[in-house]
């Protein structure tokens, strides 16, 4: 049915649950949390390495897009037979009924970045969906955090998230992201609420995983900013 979630995903021969088995969120601030995922990231190779062939064959073709947009985008995720993207959907919109309490959840929109060095997503929000799902399926350069403690990294500025303000309520000046020590993080927010990926530096790629959600299918035509014509 559409909107529902499978019991569990086979990958290779791992099957992968909807949601893992010690499921726990971890909460950042009001309706921002995020949750641990072991069992994908042991079999997740084949698609990281994947996304890397596509990127560069976007990039050979001269399919960039706006550093503003974050790096290059790969689209149509569930057209590319994987495994591994097919769990990670299912995660994500069981994630979404979980702590939303919705009885479905209709992907609006869901895509990949693929940050190279130098390359960066300016504050935005995505105006199509109740809940963004971020999935950190490749961090980078293993020192990246060494070289520069910022670097590459998810960050929420928004002036309705109480630990953005902590100096004074509705005015940010403590951006903050989701804990480096996890490093396949999925983070869960509200479509609504400003976030970036500020600069990465590295010779390995960054990359992740993003939806958009809903309980019901959004009217109108789908813009990749989230928007409506």
């Amino acid at each position: 049915m559409v909107g529902q979630v499978q019991t569990e995903t086979t990958v290779g021969a791992v099957r992968i649950p909807a949601l893992p088995a010690d499921f726990k969120i971890f909460p950042m601030d009001k309706d921002v949390g995020f949750i641990e995922n072991h069992d994908i990231a042991a079999v997740q190779k084949p698609f990281v390495d994947q996304l890397i062939g596509l990127d560069e064959q976007q990039r050979a073709s001269g399919a960039m897009a706006s550093l503003a947009e974050g790096g290059q985008k790969i689209r149509n995720l569930d057209a590319l037979g994987s495994p591994v993207f097919d769990a990670l959907n299912n995660r994500a919109k069981a994630l979404f009924m979980k702590v939303t309490g919705a009885k479905a959840a209709i992907v609006d929109d869901c895509w990949a970045n693929v940050f190279r060095s130098g390359e960066y997503t300016m504050p935005h929000s995505h105006k199509r969906a109740v809940a963004s799902v971020v999935y950190a399926l490749e961090s980078g350069d293993e020192d990246a955090w060494d070289r520069d403690p910022m670097n590459g990294l998810l960050t929420f500025v928004d002036p309705r998230l109480e630990r953005c303000c902590i100096g004074r309520p509705g005015y940010v000046s403590t951006p903050f992201h989701p804990p480096k020590a996890v490093k396949n993080y999925m983070v869960i927010f509200p479509a609504h609420i400003t976030h970036m990926v500020t600069p990465y530096v590295g010779t390995r790629p960054r990359i992740s995983i993003a939806w958009n959600i809903g309980p019901t299918e959004v009217p109108g035509e789908l813009r990749h900013d989230g928007g409506m014509r």
